[in-house]
């Protein structure tokens, strides 16, 4: 038969190939970890240090900045200079009105919502301030719902859908968890009606 000398040369070269000893291992693919801007890195530090004596945020507010204090009680408790930008550079906001200050640098990302002459909210989009338990910035949907449980509201952003809204009250206070992607993106604490504001004082 002529398959026969084929099989046979087949199976010597399987024969020899087994021989030739145990192949190289694979060596693993090694992912390179991202590296980080260091003027963020820089910045960041600087922030962590300028609110590193503001401790936790509660349901009375943030480091020295209770909810309803006047926005002159604010300005001189809080450890940073906090700004009012108004239409007009000289301009003095009407304390009445509904406006926000905002921390300047080195702190980023972090205002309060003064109306009826005094403070009604806070919002923070920076990582640094937190609750005592950790939440802020970053947290997850899971760890969320483990802390707070069935006190927990859940509603659709008002401008943007596919974000939700996790509320929890508190008291009289109430805390705003603005979820993407089932992550924190910003957040913020207060009183009603302002906390609800979808647009802060827009």
């Amino acid at each position: 038969m002529k398959q026969a000398p084929l099989l046979l040369c087949a199976l010597l070269a399987m024969m020899a190939a087994s021989c030739g000893g145990e192949s190289e291992p694979t060596a693993p693919i090694v992912t390179p970890a991202p590296t980080r801007d260091p003027a963020l890195v820089e910045s960041e530090a600087a922030e962590g240090e300028a609110l590193a004596s503001c401790g936790a945020v509660t349901a009375e507010g943030y480091c020295g900045v209770r909810l309803g204090m006047t926005p002159e009680a604010a300005t001189a408790a809080f450890p940073v200079k906090l700004e009012s930008y108004e239409s007009l550079p000289d301009a003095e906001p009407d304390p009445a009105r509904c406006h926000e200050l905002f921390a300047v640098e080195p702190v980023t990302g972090l205002s309060f919502l003064v109306e009826g002459g005094g403070v009604r909210r806070i919002d923070f989009i920076t990582p640094t301030a937190r609750l005592a338990d950790g939440l802020g910035v970053g947290s997850t949907a899971a760890e969320i719902r483990a802390r707070f449980g069935t006190a927990i509201t859940e509603t659709p952003n008002v401008f943007e859908p596919e974000i939700t809204d996790l509320g929890v009250m508190q008291g009289e206070t109430k805390f705003v968890f603005e979820m993407e992607n089932d992550v924190v993106r910003s957040w913020r604490v207060g009183l009603a009606p302002a906390i609800d504001y979808p647009a802060h004082c827009g």
